[in-house]
């Protein structure tokens, strides 16, 4: 669902009600889950139930699963089922390629069951061309999405002679999702894998079709953000900036990561990146990044909640910023003074770091 304004907010089915994304609401945070393979279920499921809990929790909780759970629920509708956050989903990776091919008609299948079960928000990816990806093989990684990819391959198995899979079906996508108050979210099957390739061609040409492609879902009643972008060095996050803020929709960064040297810690680097974007106007909602993001190694439960409150920093930070949210930084600063100590919680000055040589002590 959308709200018709000149930029455009959109509504975020969750079970305990809507969540706002767009420009002049609060930064949200989604964190991630997923598995390869059914025996990481309860893993998985453990994490969603931990982030419900957690007190600065996500908003919304993606579903990044490739395998299915067999008899279980899958794990969107874990998150429906046991938080408060918005369920979102890939479709693409719910799919059954047979060399290499996908089938629109299960694509569309499968999107129709994720938003009549409650998904609030579902990613997809129709922006590959044989133009885009044409500019994208001058690049160091020509693609490091899997959604994306998955998409790819499927036209490069059709020799780009048809329309991409999801281009088939979205007027019956953007018709049901209209009807179960899903939004879309335009994924970045070119997003860039390094600082290197950032705002290159290819990246620009997919940006300006997700533009097009978000106003056209936008006309028909159907709330829609844009992903973008993948990593970014700070002077490319300006020029990215420029390129998406004129359309108004809502952003979503993955990342973006402005560095490619903090491999172990991309907790921080991405939110760093998503400060810097949000600063620019451009980071409505800031996917949680955690430190495993590129050693190869599964997300702990510790590195996700983790890898949460690090975006939610970030985003209090943008707000802190855009929409003057200083409520929270007051009460902290008035304890301080107040109770003659930096250490939050205490009622006396002094602390073992500064022992008597404290000057907020010495105040009383």
């Amino acid at each position: 669902m959308r709200t018709k304004r000149a930029h455009p907010i959109v509504q975020l089915r969750a079970s305990s009600g809507w969540h706002e994304a767009g420009v002049g609401r609060k930064t949200l945070v989604m964190a991630l889950v997923g598995m390869n393979h059914p025996r990481h279920y309860a893993q998985q499921v453990d994490k969603i139930k931990a982030l419900a809990k957690l007190a600065r929790g996500p908003d919304i909780i993606c579903d990044l699963s490739l395998a299915r759970p067999g008899k279980e629920a899958p794990l969107w509708r874990v998150v429906i089922q046991e938080s408060c956050a918005v369920a979102a989903c890939l479709p693409v990776y719910s799919a059954t390629p047979r060399k290499g091919r996908i089938d629109p008609a299960e694509l569309l299948d499968i999107a129709i069951e994720q938003m009549e079960g409650g998904a609030g928000l579902l990613t997809i990816h129709p922006t590959p061309s044989e133009k885009i990806h044409h500019l994208a093989t001058d690049r160091m990684v020509p693609c490091t999405s899997r959604g994306g990819g998955l998409i790819i391959a499927d036209a490069e198995g059709r020799g780009w002679k048809e329309m991409s899979a999801y281009l088939k079906i979205l007027p019956d996508l953007t018709r049901h999702a209209r009807h179960y108050g899903t939004a879309l979210s335009l994924g970045a099957a070119y997003r860039s894998a390094n600082i290197f390739d950032s705002c290159d061609a290819a990246q620009q040409a997919e940006i300006a079709c997700q533009i097009e492609l978000a106003k056209e879902i936008d006309s028909q009643g159907v709330g829609v953000i844009i992903e973008s972008p993948g990593h970014a060095r700070p002077r490319d996050i300006k020029k990215l900036a420029r390129l998406l803020r004129p359309a108004g929709f809502p952003v979503m960064p993955l990342g973006p990561i402005p560095t490619d040297t903090a491999i172990g810690m991309d907790h921080v680097s991405s939110a760093i990146g998503a400060t810097l974007f949000g600063l620019e106007g451009c980071a409505q909602i800031i996917a949680a990044v955690t430190r495993e993001e590129h050693t190869g190694r599964v997300p702990s439960l510790e590195s996700t909640l983790e890898a949460v409150l690090s975006a939610r920093i970030a985003a209090h930070v943008v707000d802190l910023h855009l929409l003057g949210d200083d409520s929270e930084d007051y009460a902290v600063a008035q304890a301080r003074a107040l109770n003659n100590t930096c250490v939050v919680g205490r009622r006396a000055g002094g602390c073992s770091r500064c022992a008597q040589a404290c000057p907020l002590s010495k105040r009383e």
